[in-house]
C-alpha cells in the first residue's frame, strides 16, 4: 500500500489512464446538499489568497498494472465513488458553459486534460476513451453530458443530471475563473493497493467502521466481487447479483431489501436468525470461497432463493391465481418472520416435491396460525422461533399433515390457538381498535367465505367500513333488542363492538 498526498487535477490529468467505479460500489448518492458544501468550498479556497490547498479527503484504489487492449491503464475506486463522479460534473459545467462562451481553447483544456484520454487509439470503445467509467445506471447519463446534449432530452432518472443542474446554476462567466483557481487547491490523499500484496477487503471494512455507512447488502456485494478480477467482476455481477438484487426490490415501495432476503436466507440455511447488523459477517462466514466455481455454485442457490423472494414480497408476479391470492393474504398480515421457512416450501413445490393444492393448504395453515395468535394477543416474537426450524418437523411422505402436527403439539406461548379460545377472545375483543391491516384481513376473509365472486377490499373505492350497531343509537334500538342486547352492544364514547365491511350504491 502506498500513500500520497496529491493535487486533484495532476491525479485526474494522468494520461491514458481510466478511473473504474466497480459494479461492487454502491450507487452515486451525493444530493445537491453536498455539492453546494462542495462548491462553496471551492470559492472560499479560491478566494483566500493565504491558502495554498484544500483538503477533500482520500482516494483509494486497486493498482493491477491492469490496460485495456488500447493501453489504457485502469484503476479501480474503492473509496472515493462519490467525490470523483462529483468533481467530473463540476469539469463538465465548466466545459459546457466554455462551449457557449466559445473559448475554445479552455473547451480543449477541459475535455482532454480532466475527461477524456486524448491519445486513446481511434478504434477505441467509447467507454475507454473516459476519465471516468461510472456505474452501469450512471454511465449513460454521464455520457450524455461529456456530448453536451440538452439536459431535458434525458429521460431516465439519474442524480448525476440532478446535480449537474445545480452546479450548471452556480457557475457564470464571471466567476468561472475562481472556480478554476479553487480547483486547483484541491488535494486529497491518494492510496494506492496492490491486490497481491494488500487485502483491499479488509482495508475496504475498515473505511465502512469510520462511518461509510453501508447497508448488509453492500458489504456482501463487495466482498463477492472486489477481490475478483475485473472480467470475473463483472461476469458475477451479470449472471448472479444483478438479478439477486431485482429479485429483492419491493415493487410497490421501490425499496431494495437485499439485506432482509439475505437475512431470512441464512435463517433458512443456519437454522439460527442472524442479527440485522451482522448478516455481512455471518454471510462471509456461512460462505467462505477461494475460487470462482464454489462462488458461482453459492450464488446460483441464492439466486434461486431470490426468485421465490420475489414472489413473496410481490404477489403480482406469481402466475397462479389461486397462489398468487393466498401470498397477498400472507402480505396483508405482514407475516414476514414465515418467509425462511416458505422460501424452502415454495422451492419444494418448484421442484414437484408437493402438488399446489398442498401448497395452497400451506399458506392457509400459515396464515391461520398467525392470525389466531394475533387475536388471543399471543406474543410476536416467538413466531421467529418456530418458522425458523418448523421445516425440520416436516416429513416429505406426509408433508402437510406433518407439519399440521408439528403446529399443534407447540405449546405455551408458541401454540396454536384451538376454535374455542379464538371464539371465545373475538366475543369479547374490540375488533374495531385493531391495526387496519389486521381489521382489513379480517373483513375480506369474512366477505368471500365461500363467496363464488370474491370481492377485493384494499383499493375499492366503493367499499367502506359501516357499523352494524350505531354509535349514537335511538331509542328504537333499545325496544328492538331488548335491554340484555343493547346493553351488550353499547359501548360509550362512540366505539364500536362490531361492525362489517358494507358494499355502498
Amino acid at each position: 500500500m502506498k500513500a500520497n498526498e496529491i493535487n486533484l487535477n495532476r491525479f485526474l490529468a494522468q494520461a491514458d489512464t481510466q478511473f473504474i467505479i466497480p459494479v461492487y460500489q454502491r450507487n452515486y448518492d451525493w444530493t445537491v446538499t453536498q455539492c453546494k458544501q462542495l462548491f462553496d468550498d471551492i470559492l472560499a479556497v479560491s478566494l483566500d489568497d493565504k491558502r495554498n490547498s484544500h483538503f477533500i479527503g482520500s482516494i483509494v484504489y486497486i493498482h493491477d498494472d491492469v490496460y485495456s487492449a488500447s493501453g489504457i491503464n485502469e484503476l479501480s475506486i474503492i473509496d472515493g465513488q462519490q467525490r470523483l463522479p462529483t468533481v467530473t460534473l463540476v469539469y463538465l459545467t465548466i466545459l459546457s458553459l466554455a462551449e457557449t462562451l466559445e473559448n475554445q481553447k479552455l473547451v480543449q483544456r477541459i475535455r482532454e486534460t480532466y475527461l477524456i484520454n486524448k491519445f486513446a487509439d481511434e478504434f477505441s470503445e467509447e467507454e475507454e476513451k473516459l476519465k471516468l467509467k461510472t456505474t452501469e445506471n450512471n454511465d449513460s447519463a454521464l455520457k450524455h453530458l461529456l456530448r453536451n446534449d440538452a439536459v431535458e432530452d434525458f429521460t431516465e432518472y439519474s442524480r448525476l443530471i440532478e446535480n449537474y443542474n445545480y452546479f450548471k446554476s452556480r457557475l457564470l462567466e464571471e466567476n468561472i475563473e475562481i472556480i478554476l483557481k479553487g480547483l486547483g487547491k484541491l488535494i486529497f490523499v491518494e492510496i494506492s493497493l496492490e491486490r497481491e500484496k494488500d487485502d483491499p477487503q479488509r482495508i475496504f471494512e475498515s473505511l465502512n467502521s469510520t462511518g461509510l455507512e453501508l447497508s448488509q447488502s453492500d458489504l456482501i456485494r463487495n466482498y463477492i466481487l472486489m477481490g475478483l478480477k475485473h472480467k470475473h467482476q463483472t461476469s458475477i455481477y451479470n449472471n448472479f447479483w444483478k438479478q439477486i438484487e431485482s429479485n429483492s426490490i419491493h415493487e410497490e415501495t421501490k425499496t431494495n431489501r437485499v439485506s432482509d432476503f439475505i437475512r431470512d436466507f441464512l435463517t433458512m440455511e443456519n437454522r439460527e436468525i442472524p442479527n440485522k447488523g451482522k448478516v455481512y459477517l455471518e454471510f462471509k462466514k456461512r460462505f467462505p470461497f477461494t475460487d470462482i466455481e464454489t462462488l458461482e455454485k453459492i450464488l446460483s442457490k441464492v439466486k434461486k432463493y431470490s426468485y421465490y423472494y420475489n414472489k413473496l414480497i410481490n404477489p403480482k408476479v406469481e402466475n397462479d391465481k389461486q397462489i398468487r391470492n393466498q401470498l397477498r393474504m400472507i402480505n396483508k398480515l405482514e407475516i414476514n418472520v414465515a418467509y425462511p421457512f416458505l422460501l424452502e416450501v415454495y422451492d419444494d413445490y418448484a421442484n414437484n416435491v408437493i402438488t399446489k393444492s398442498v401448497f395452497i393448504d400451506i399458506l392457509e395453515l400459515v396464515q391461520s396460525f398467525a392470525w389466531r395468535r394475533f387475536v388471543i394477543s399471543l406474543p410476536t416474537n416467538s413466531l421467529n422461533k418456530i418458522f425458523m426450524r418448523i421445516y425440520e418437523d416436516i416429513e416429505h411422505s406426509d408433508y402437510l399433515v406433518s407439519l399440521q402436527k408439528a403446529l399443534v403439539k407447540k405449546r405455551g406461548t408458541q401454540r396454536f390457538p384451538r376454535d374455542k379460545e379464538v371464539i371465545s377472545s373475538l366475543k369479547e375483543r374490540d375488533m374495531y381498535g385493531i391495526h387496519a391491516r389486521n381489521r382489513n384481513y379480517f373483513l375480506e376473509r369474512l366477505e368471500n367465505f365461500e363467496n363464488n365472486e370474491p370481492v377485493l377490499i384494499d383499493g375499492n373505492p366503493d367499499i367502506t367500513v359501516e357499523h352494524i350497531f350505531p354509535q349514537n343509537p335511538d331509542a328504537k334500538w333499545k325496544v328492538a333488542l331488548g335491554d340484555e342486547q343493547y346493553e351488550n352492544n353499547e359501548i360509550p364514547r362512540g366505539r364500536a363492538a362490531r361492525y362489517q365491511k358494507k358494499r355502498l350504491g
